[in-house]
């Protein structure tokens, strides 16, 4: 007989009734902590919420015991050696599904700030060492400060100990600059990660079209960084929108990324002058009047929720798929019924 196991509250799982937990976890794909499996090293701690286990060390008789959820024991489950008895729902942290990373919470060092025009400063954080944490090329963490949680995408490709953030603080943005003050006056601050659907981790088989406006390229960024770890042979265009000159940044990138990638193009455009080198008009407007096949790439879309979903509409009505479209904002700002 098998049992169903609700991990997290998130997952299922399904058990056979004389396999440890983690063991058909395993095999499943979930990522469980674990080191010695044999009920001592005690990695695999989690709380039973509900239905009960038989929890078997020390190979057998030894110590055989029934546990169910609400009792003192249930707080302590070691799963490496809990075998379910009827379904089950079990929480153990930095658990992972199939395919997902663990989520860490973390304090980092602020190593540096730079600023790298007149209202966005690179800030570089430094991870804990000893501590392995993976996240994927586009993904984002969360700033956990006093005053609020605030999410940032990683600018960098994934690797190392290193975290490089786009903080954009125009005069209108009180919670940037108090953010900043935080980043300024700390040395170290408190991080989760990381989060976010809309990534690239393997190479994708087909071309990559980028959208983004102001901070909208850190993602992008990171994510034509891991394209050039990965000797990505297929067309890449960028799209990058400002107001003005002045609101763009890092403007050697494009040049370099265009050395080391095959068939890279890259324009910006201004929507509020006009300036010899740049396209005039709004992002999507250059974007679209690049696109010669509606239906071969994919798009990544960086930027404000107003300006993804602006981005989304025009595409879609060029005879882009919406499901070639890929944005956090359609996950985190999803649009209304209607809208």
């Amino acid at each position: 007989m098998a049992h169903r196991i609700l991990i997290n509250g998130r997952h299922a799982l399904i058990c056979p009734d004389d396999v440890p937990i983690l063991s058909a976890g395993r095999e499943a794909g979930f990522g469980f902590p674990h080191a010695c499996r044999n009920g001592v090293c005690e990695r695999c701690q989690g709380r039973l919420v509900a239905g009960a286990v038989r929890q078997i060390r020390g190979g057998g008789a030894r110590e055989n015991t029934l546990i169910h959820a609400g009792e003192p024991r249930a707080d302590r489950v070691l799963y490496c050696v809990a075998i379910p008895i009827s379904d089950c729902e079990i929480d153990v942290p930095e658990t992972t599904a199939p395919g997902e990373l663990p989520v860490h919470q973390l304090q980092c060092q602020i190593v540096q700030r730079e600023p790298l025009n007149h209202d966005v400063t690179r800030v570089w954080l430094r991870l804990p060492a000893g501590k392995t944490v993976r996240w994927h090329a586009g993904q984002y963490l969360t700033l956990e400060l006093d005053h609020g949680s605030y999410p940032f995408s990683i600018a960098n490709a994934p690797g190392g100990r290193e975290l490089e953030l786009h903080v954009r603080h125009a005069d209108d943005n009180s919670a940037a600059h108090a953010i900043m003050a935080d980043l300024d006056e700390q040395a170290t601050v408190s991080v989760t990660l990381p989060d976010g659907l809309r990534f690239i981790d393997g190479a994708p088989n087909r071309p990559l079209w980028f959208i983004c406006g102001s901070t909208g390229f850190a993602p992008v960024k990171a994510m034509i960084e891991r394209l050039i770890e990965l000797d990505y042979p297929l067309p890449i265009r960028l799209f990058w929108g400002a107001r003005t000159e002045d609101d763009l940044y890092l403007p050697d990138l494009p040049a370099r990324w265009s050395e080391q990638l095959r068939d890279f193009h890259a324009v910006t455009a201004l929507s509020d002058m006009s300036k010899p080198g740049h396209a005039v008009g709004l992002v999507h407007e250059a974007a679209l009047e690049a696109l010669a096949e509606p239906r071969e790439p994919l798009f990544y879309v960086g930027g404000s929720p107003a300006m993804a979903w602006a981005v989304f509409d025009a595409l879609v009505e060029e005879g882009v798929p919406a499901e070639n479209i890929h944005s956090d904002v359609f996950d985190y700002a999803p649009r209304e019924e209607g809208g």
